[in-house]
C-alpha cells in the first residue's frame, strides 16, 4: 500500500510498462519511506497521487460529501467491510482505518472521470477497490501475487465475486484461488507472469572469473535462508574452493548475518553490498557464475523475481522446492534443487557446479529460454494491457 516500494520491482516494471500502453493514473494510499529509489520509479512519482492523511480536512471533506449525496451506498459500504472482515480482527481494523481513504478515492476517481480501478495487493488495496468501486459505480479488478492470497483469506471471496476480473502471478496461484470461489469463471483470472525487461538484462557471453563468484539477493530476513548458506560456504571454504559470495539486500538480520559469517571466519569469502538499485543489481547477475536463494518454503508461494533475474541473465540457480517455484525451476533442467535447511547438501551442490563449469552452462541456457518464453515483460504486459483497453482510463491502486 505504498508506491514506490524497493523489494516490490516487479509492481514498479509492469506499471512503468503498462503506462506506456494505456492511460493511467497510479494511486497510493501511502508515500514511500524508502532511501533508495530505482530509476523506473523515479520517472512516475511525479505521475502518482497520494491518499491525504486519514484525518486530513480533503478526506473528512469527502465523507461529509459522500454520505449527504449517497448516504445509502455509503452506509451499505460500510456495512459491507464490517461484515467481510469480521472473523480477522485485524482485518477489520484495519480495513475500517482504510474505509475514509476509500471514501475519498471514490470522489476523486469520478471527478478525473476514471473508468476503471485495478489494486495490488488482495489484502487492504484490493479492499480500497471494492469499496470505492461500491460508492462510486468504476469497476474494478485487482492482482493476488502471493501472502495476500494464502495467508489470510479474510474477504477475497467476496472481493473476487465483485470484481471485473482478477489477474495473478502464477498458475498455482490460480488454481488456488478457483478452490476458494469454484463459481467464480476461470477465464475471469488472468494469469500474467512477472516478466523483466530481456534487452536490459541481454548478456551476450558470461565473463570467466577467475575467482568463483556466488551471488544471492533479498531482504535480509529468516524466510530468506541465509542462515542456511553462510554454513554451506564454510564448509566450501574448508574444502579449498577459490570463491566469493556476495549478499545484496539489507533488512532486520543485517547485524546477525555479519556477526554469523565472522563467526564462521567468512570475512574474506562473504560481501554485504546493503540494498542496491535495480540497475547495480543487475551487475551483479551478470558477473555472477551462481545465483543461490534458500528460500523457506513456510514464507514463499510464488516465484522469486530474483530467480527470474539470475536466469534472465543466464546466471545458473540453485533453491529449495516452494510455493510456485517448478513453474520456472525444474530440477535438473533449468535449475538444480536442495532441501530448505541441509547446508551439507547444498555445499555438496555448490561443489558439484564449481566444478562442472558445462553443467552451469546448460543450466543457464535452459533456464534463460524458459524466461524468454514466459517471462517477457513486453509480452505479458502487453496481453494484460487488453484487459483494460475497454476502460478510458485505469486507475493503479498500490
Amino acid at each position: 500500500s505504498q508506491f514506490p516500494c524497493y523489494d516490490e520491482t516487479f509492481i514498479l516494471r509492469e506499471i512503468h510498462c503498462l503506462s506506456k500502453r494505456i492511460d493511467v493514473v497510479i494511486f497510493s494510499l501511502r508515500k514511500s519511506k524508502d532511501k533508495i529509489v530505482h530509476n523506473e520509479a523515479s520517472e512516475l512519482i511525479s505521475k502518482t497521487t497520494y491518499v491525504p492523511y486519514l484525518f486530513s480536512w480533503k478526506v473528512v471533506k469527502a465523507q461529509i460529501r459522500v454520505f449527504v449525496m449517497q448516504p445509502f451506498g455509503y452506509l451499505r459500504a460500510l456495512f459491507r467491510l464490517v461484515i467481510g472482515n469480521f472473523k480477522s480482527p485485524e482485518f477489520l481494523f484495519k480495513s475500517l482505518a482504510f474505509f475514509p481513504k476509500s471514501v475519498y478515492l471514490a470522489k476523486w476517481l469520478k471527478e478525473k472521470k476514471v473508468t476503471h480501478i485495478h489494486a495490488h495487493w488482495a489484502t487492504y488495496p484490493a479492499s480500497v477497490a471494492l469499496t470505492a468501486s461500491e460508492i462510486s459505480g468504476i469497476p474494478f479488478s485487482f492482482t493476488g501475487h502471493a501472502h495476500d492470497i494464502y495467508l489470510n483469506a479474510t474477504h477475497l471471496r467476496e472481493k473476487m465475486m465483485r470484481a471485473a476480473f482478477v489477474v495473478t502471478c502464477t498458475r498455482q496461484n490460480k488454481q488456488h484461488l478457483m478452490k476458494m470461489a469454484p463459481s467464480y469463471s476461470g477465464d475471469r483470472v488472468m494469469v500474467s507472469y512477472h516478466g523483466v525487461d530481456l534487452e536490459k538484462f541481454k548478456v551476450n557471453g558470461k565473463v570467466r572469473n577467475d575467482t568463483f563468484q556466488i551471488l544471492s539477493v533479498g531482504t535480509l530476513q529468516y524466510h530468506k535462508g541465509f542462515q542456511y548458506l553462510l554454513p554451506a560456504l564454510e564448509i566450501l571454504k574448508k574444502s579449498g574452493a577459490n570463491f566469493r559470495c556476495t549478499l545484496v539486500g539489507g533488512g532486520p538480520l543485517e547485524s546477525d548475518i555479519r556477526k554469523h559469517i565472522r563467526l564462521l571466519g567468512l570475512e574474506s569469502y562473504v560481501a554485504m553490498t546493503g540494498p542496491l538499485k535495480q540497475n547495480e543489481v543487475l551487475q551483479c547477475y551478470r558477473k555472477s557464475d551462481l545465483f543461490i536463494l534458500m528460500a523457506q518454503p513456510e514464507w514463499h508461494w510464488g516465484i522469486p523475481n530474483v530467480l527470474i533475474e539470475a536466469l534472465a541473465a543466464k546466471t545458473p540457480v540453485i533453491t529449495t522446492r516452494f510455493g510456485s517455484v517448478e513453474e520456472l525451476v525444474q530440477d535438473g533442467e533449468t535449475g538444480l534443487m536442495v532441501p530448505p535447511k541441509d547446508s551439507v547438501i547444498l555445499a555438496q551442490t555448490i561443489d558439484r557446479l564449481y566444478h562442472d563449469h558445462s553443467l552451469r552452462i546448460k543450466l543457464a541456457e535452459a533456464g534463460h529460454r524458459l524466461v524468454l518464453e514466459r517471462f517477457d515483460l513486453e509480452k505479458n504486459v502487453q496481453k494484460l494491457s487488453e484487459q483494460f483497453q475497454n476502460y478510458e482510463s485505469t486507475a493503479l491502486l498500490v
